[in-house]
């Protein structure tokens, strides 16, 4: 605890020392007996649009704010990259880096995916997580576009490791687990507002540049569904946390990461919320292909390059509590299930689309698709309703997480199962007389009332 203190009291005096302002109704607190690490808390009550902190750009970690940008031409890396070896460089400096105290209070080590060993990982199979970690590819990444820089300026990238490229790649793995954890999308205006004030096309909507940067003190805040009371202001000159709502003393302060479900929480951040509203289940496009067109695959390639076209074919088809089954799944299987005569003559050549209701066809190939997708899950909801019964900390956090994960995709895989086993063609409409009929046995006339499929 006192190592946690000493940390948190260098950090806000380095704030406080570069312009920072931090509320005196606010402090560093520690939850990683919630499984949350460093949180911030109320130490008084807090109004709504109450001031919480406010942090001057320059001490914003970013591209634009550190020395590398001076001694390398960043300019030909993308999307993360830049950011990423500047951080690389800042974390390398160590004490002679202006963010020495805020490297110091970040985590070193994390709970996501990426370092999870391959007998853990089983225990993601078929949740949403398992095909998004991404390891190869950021390693592919990195030593594709950013060890050429840094292996040519030792200079620049000092590393006493004996196998250097291994030592960095670690490297790069935390900065990289940071960045999707901690960093913001900063938004500046691409014009001063006086500039846009003398602007002839004063309702044309201003452009705005967006930096992907690390924001000292901002990224303390934690994450729970539905429980929001804080938000981050882009100004000018500084970016401030505000509260949105009142805030008692001792309640933790939050900053929603977004409408996420489990899935995404673990895989970004390393945990999960209990309950969890946005929860959602995902069945691969590939999947619907394949399970679709193993009966007859010709035309599968035309009818694929078609539907990707008309963006009707999605990496994930998203099924959501509630067992609804998607209008769209429905109508890309009739698609990928039709004749290639057909399909050519009908949506080809007469631009007809079939409808989304489901037939008996699309019903027995959407039941196998749920059923394989639920054979998928590393265990049955009897097992993974047993295992969280157990207290917390007799199975490993890990462990515990991925079964929250898929217990809860799990269900609404099933739901929607339910739901296609339930559902019944309609009945056919009554067919035609032969004669010309009178009335029936009440004296009424034949068919009184709607027509079959008469819309209201």
């Amino acid at each position: 605890m006192a190592e946690f203190e000493q940390v948190n009291t260098a950090f806000l005096a380095w704030l406080a020392t570069n312009g920072a302002t931090v509320s005196k109704s606010i402090s560093l607190q520690d939850y990683s007996g919630e499984g949350a690490g460093r949180g911030v808390v109320a130490v008084a009550d807090i109004d709504k649009d109450e001031e919480l902190f406010s942090i001057p750009r320059p001490l914003l970690l970013s591209p634009e704010t550190s020395e590398l940008a001076t001694k390398l031409d960043l300019t030909t890396l993308e999307g993360w990259n830049p950011l990423m070896i500047c951080m690389i460089y800042e974390y390398g400096r160590g004490i002679a880096s202006h963010w020495k105290p805020y490297f110091d209070i970040l985590p070193l080590e994390f709970l996501t995916p990426m370092f999870w060993s391959d007998e853990e990982l089983k225990e993601l199979a078929g949740t949403g997580v398992i095909d998004k970690i991404g390891r190869e590819e950021a390693e592919s990444i990195f030593k594709e576009k950013l060890w050429p820089l840094i292996s040519a300026h030792p200079d620049l990238f000092p590393m006493e490791h004996k196998d250097k490229e291994a030592g960095f790649l670690n490297v790069f793995h935390r900065m990289g687990s940071l960045i999707m954890a901690y960093a913001f999308h900063d938004t500046l205006p691409d014009k001063d507002e006086d500039e846009d004030m003398d602007s002839d096309d004063e309702d044309e909507e201003e452009e705005e540049k967006v930096n992907v940067s690390m924001v000292p003190m901002a990224d303390m805040l934690n994450h729970k569904t539905g429980h929001n009371n804080a938000r981050l202001f882009h100004e000018k000159d500084c970016l401030r946390m505000v509260a949105i709502k009142p805030i008692k003393s001792g309640q933790q302060i939050y900053n929603t990461y977004g409408e996420l479900c489990n899935a995404d929480l673990l895989r970004k951040y390393g945990f999960v919320d209990v309950p969890n509203p946005n929860n959602i289940a995902e069945i691969s496009g590939e999947s619907v292909v394949a399970k679709c067109t193993a009966k007859d695959e010709d035309g599968k390639d035309e009818k694929v390059e078609w539907l990707l076209e008309q963006d009707g074919l999605e990496d994930f088809f998203i099924l959501e509590a509630g067992g609804e089954i998607p209008e769209e799944l429905i109508g890309c299987a009739k698609i990928l299930m039709m004749p290639i005569d057909e399909f050519k003559t009908t949506v080809i050549e007469g631009k007809k689309l079939p409808s989304t209701k489901l037939t008996v066809e699309v019903q027995k190939v959407l039941r196998e698709l749920l059923e394989a997708k639920m054979a998928e899950y590393a265990s049955s909801a009897k097992e993974d309703k047993a295992l969280l019964k157990q207290a917390i900390g007799s199975i490993p956090e890990r462990t515990r997480n991925a079964v929250i994960v898929r217990s809860g995709e799990r269900e609404i895989v099933q739901s929607v199962l339910d739901q296609v086993k339930k559902w019944r063609p309609p009945p056919p409409p009554p067919a035609a007389s032969s004669g010309k009929q009178k009335g029936n046995g009440k004296g009424q006339p034949p068919n009184k009332g709607k027509k079959p499929y008469q819309k209201k």
